[in-house]
């Protein structure tokens, strides 16, 4: 028995300014549930990748509870979700252009490139490109 695949839920206070945020990453909404008052998505299902290369990102409306304020709960745990591309530089300027204000990029010990950046409820995301990929 293994894991073979794994979806993380992020509680954001705006669905819609997180999904504009995630599509800078390559994601793309597969599924969402909308409220029966208004009809606002209320959660969705991200996807990004091709063929066996697929990851998941749900996204799950908080009732405008600031990253800070969830700090404060008990329940709180810190996350940084690194996400692997084969274009550093390239998800760099997008998201700069895009106005997030991402860390500069960096070089690992190993050749890794990386950056961070918060998407739009403060969750740190780490952008990394592994030693051996090419940018062509």
């Amino acid at each position: 028995m293994m894991i073979t695949a794994a979806t993380p839920l992020l509680n954001v206070a705006e669905i819609h300014r997180s999904i504009d945020f995630y599509r800078l990453l390559g994601f793309e909404v597969v599924a969402r549930t909308l409220s029966d008052l208004d009809e606002q998505p209320v959660w969705a299902m991200l996807e990004a990748g091709n063929g066996d290369t697929r990851i998941r990102l749900m996204l799950a409306a908080h009732g405008g509870v600031s990253h800070e304020e969830r700090r404060m709960r008990p329940s709180f745990a810190g996350l940084v979700w690194y996400l692997e591309c084969n274009d550093v530089y390239g998800m760099f300027d997008a998201l700069n252009d895009a106005g997030f204000k991402p860390e500069p990029v960096t070089e690992l010990e190993d050749g890794t490139h990386q950056f961070f950046v918060r998407d739009p409820d403060g969750y740190e995301i780490a952008v990394t490109e592994p030693n051996g990929y090419t940018v062509g």
